[in-house]
């Protein structure tokens, strides 16, 4: 199935596109996807990137907020941002 992939501020600079189109299998999850994406983004390693609560990446599908534990749809735009702090 295919996905595609949106990429904002530092991850943007990180990865150096703003947005991809990625196959990837049926049934698979967020946190598998972030997975897929650290490897296929080596430089998104070194970022708290990782398969827990306090990874340091917003997701959204569809323009929504979703967990980790969500599962991917054919046709799904994922979209990775960094949390926003202010006061």
């Amino acid at each position: 199935m295919k996905i595609k992939v949106r990429y904002f501020a530092r991850f943007r600079s990180i990865v150096g596109v703003s947005e991809e189109e990625l196959e990837v299998p049926e049934g698979i999850r967020v946190v598998d996807l972030l997975e897929i994406l650290k490897e296929r983004h080596p430089e998104l390693k070194n970022e708290v990137f990782a398969q827990n609560e306090d990874a340091d990446v917003n997701v959204s599908k569809n323009g929504r907020y979703v967990s980790f534990d969500d599962h991917l749809s054919n046709g799904d735009v994922v979209a990775l941002f960094p949390p926003v702090s202010g006061g």
